[in-house]
């Protein structure tokens, strides 16, 4: 009962198929992770070269540019997607609460000076 080269094949597309969303998942993670601290700029250059590295590998390994590019793509959107949900929910907790502490003046009241 010997395993063909075929069958071997078989398991491990499927196996390299069922971490593909974990894949997405850990990149959505290093991007919010990676939002609580990184400036932006430095953030995308980071992006890029996670991009770089990927399409290396993926292509070493036999994969066709068009899978390879495909698939960097998804993975840098995954790792935005994940910095703008931080930066998201820093919007929220930060600004809109802060916007709702402080109150504007009265319209009624009248400023000594003229510019106002």
């Amino acid at each position: 009962m010997a395993i063909t080269y075929i069958e071997i094949g078989c398991k491990a597309g499927r196996w390299r198929k069922s971490l593909m969303p974990w894949a997405i998942a850990v990149s959505f993670l290093v991007g919010a992770i990676c939002a609580v601290r990184l400036p932006v700029l430095l953030f995308t250059l980071i992006v890029a070269l996670v991009v770089v590295v990927f399409a290396v590998i993926g292509h070493g390994l036999g994969n066709s540019l068009a899978t390879v590019a495909l698939w960097a793509i998804i993975y840098a959107a995954a790792l935005e997607a994940g910095y703008l949900f931080v930066h998201w929910l820093f919007y929220l907790f930060y600004v809109k609460r802060t916007a709702q502490k402080t109150k504007q003046a009265s319209p009624e009241i009248r400023s000594k000076y003229s510019a106002e």
